[in-house]
């Protein structure tokens, strides 16, 4: 991610033109029609669910995210009106672009509707809204948003005009298959033909020769507590793997617009297909259990149909450092 000067000028970052399909755009603009958006919705809101939606950036709950059914701060979907969903939907299209947008009401679609105890309730409507850091009518220094439930976690964190931090990104399902095909399915397929691509002694290296565990290996651990064993360079795995490998992070940071990850897309078709490995734990065939993982210096992509149930996957983007960046809490504290 950039990190060279968060409160650059506004000059200096309309000269940074980003061509969208309706002409040049600037990361400046985006960054300023999402907030644009941002008010708009949160306009809608009464005031006592307003404070519940928007609260200051130093919230503590800012850095927090998991994908398990439980508690979380923010506003509801099932708690807003038509027209506030649908400011809603116009700040997620703008913040996502429309492919993420879709993806993620695909995956929100698949959640069942269902009663774990309070507060675990799940289902399409259960997800929460969070923005943290708009307040009052002024631009801020920084300004977060995230937009989670069970099986969804999605965020942004933008100081200036640049988004900082747009990771995790993570997807799940509880179905292996949906009307549309495999909610995950564009990923773990694309891992299965890298699999299938590996001689003898580079599937040796591939394969992870610890158990089988119940769940991601990263989960919601910061990336000091993260443990990867086995993995075969993308280099040794020939460079048909590197271009499956490309479509795999591709497709998934296009769940972010592009201007919110072309530092990350830049680090990882910059890094070398040797700094680069793939490694599978489990069953070889996909439709059994299993595990797979692409792990460069700065981008960790991790699948799970593990536990036993394959109809039950956990798909997840993950960057080494940067993850809910401290640059806003700086940004704010050195503001006039």
């Amino acid at each position: 991610m950039r990190r060279s000067n968060p409160l650059r000028g506004i000059a200096g970052l309309l000269a940074m033109a980003i061509v969208f399909a309706g002409g040049p755009r600037t990361a400046a603009a985006d960054a300023a029609e999402n907030l644009a958006r941002a008010r708009t919705f949160l306009e809608t809101l009464s005031p006592e669910l307003r404070k519940i939606a928007s609260v200051d950036i130093s919230a503590p709950d800012r850095s927090n995210w998991s994908y398990l059914p439980g508690k979380r701060p923010g506003v509801a979907l099932v708690e807003l009106e038509a027209h506030q969903i649908e400011a809603w939907n116009a700040f997620l299209a703008g913040a996502l672009g429309e492919a993420g947008a879709a993806r993620a009401r695909r995956i929100r679609m698949t959640e069942p509707v269902a009663d774990r105890g309070d507060p675990a309730r799940i289902g399409p409507q259960a997800f929460r809204i969070r923005f943290f850091g708009i307040q009052g009518d002024t631009p801020p220094p920084a300004w977060a948003w995230r937009f989670e439930g069970h099986h969804l976690s999605l965020h942004q964190t933008i100081v200036g005009n640049e988004v900082v931090s747009a990771t995790p990104i993570f997807l799940g399902s509880v179905l292996l298959r949906d009307q549309a095909g495999e909610p995950l399915g564009s990923e773990d397929r694309r891992a299965e033909e890298i699999l299938g691509l590996l001689g003898d002694e580079e599937l040796e290296q591939a394969i992870d020769p610890r158990r089988l565990p119940g769940d991601l290996r990263t989960a919601m651990l910061p990336g000091d507590r993260w443990s990867f064993e086995g993995g075969v360079s993308l280099e040794a795995a020939g460079r048909n793997a590197r271009r499956i490998a490309d479509g795999i992070v591709d497709g998934l940071l296009a769940m972010q617009a592009s201007d919110a990850v072309d530092d990350l897309r830049a680090s990882w078709s910059h890094t070398a297909s040797k700094d680069i490995t793939f490694a599978w734990c489990g069953h070889q065939d996909r439709m059994r259990p299993h595990q797979w993982r692409l792990v460069s210096p700065t981008i960790v992509v991790e699948f799970s149909h593990s536990g036993g149930d394959v109809e039950h996957g956990h798909l997840v983007l993950r960057t080494r450092s940067g993850e809910f960046s401290k640059l806003a809490e700086q940004a704010w504290r050195n503001a006039p």
